[in-house]
C-alpha cells in the first residue's frame, strides 16, 4: 500500500497567506512602538547605572565627582571637578532618539560621603514616553516613568 499526502489547493495557499499577512501588518507598528519603548527603558537605566557609579567612585576614592550633559544633550560622562577635564571611558550616548528633556542647571556633583548636590531630576524624552532618574540631596538615585 502507498500512502498519499493530502494535497493544498491554490484556495486554501492564498487564504493562509492572506492571514499571515493581516497578521503581520498589524504587529509592524507595535514592533517599532515596543522598539522606542525598549530605547527609552534603556537610557533611563544606562543614566542610572552611570549615576550609581559615579557615586560609588566618589566614596571609594575620597572626591567628588562631576556629571555633565553635551551639549547635543545626548551624551553625558564624568569630569574632574577641578579642572573640567572629562574621565575617560565615561562617555555615553543615549540610543535612538531619546535625549535629556530637562536636567538640573547646575552639574550634578557626587561629593566623598555620598551625597550630591544639586539633587534633582533628569527626564529622558523619547517619541512618546519619558523617564526621571531622581536623585536626592542624601544621594540616592531611583528612575520613574512619567
Amino acid at each position: 500500500m502507498h500512502g498519499t499526502s493530502p494535497a493544498y489547493s491554490l484556495t486554501e495557499c492564498v487564504i493562509v497567506l492572506m492571514c499571515a499577512t493581516i497578521l503581520i501588518s498589524a504587529a509592524v507598528p507595535n514592533i517599532s512602538r515596543l522598539q522606542s519603548e525598549w530605547a527609552l527603558w534603556t537610557a533611563a537605566r544606562m543614566v542610572e547605572s552611570s549615576l550609581q557609579w559615579g557615586r560609588m567612585h566618589a566614596i571609594a576614592a575620597n572626591t567628588s565627582m562631576l556629571f555633565s550633559i553635551d551639549d547635543d544633550q545626548r551624551t553625558f560622562g564624568w569630569a574632574d571637578p577641578l579642572s573640567g577635564d572629562p574621565y575617560m571611558g565615561t562617555a555615553h550616548t543615549l540610543p535612538g532618539s531619546v535625549r535629556f528633556g530637562a536636567f538640573p542647571r547646575r552639574a550634578l556633583r557626587f561629593y566623598q560621603h555620598g551625597n550630591a548636590a544639586p539633587a534633582g531630576t533628569f527626564t529622558l524624552q523619547g517619541e512618546a514616553e519619558s523617564y526621571s532618574v531622581v536623585v536626592s540631596p542624601g544621594g540616592r538615585i531611583r528612575i520613574q516613568k512619567n
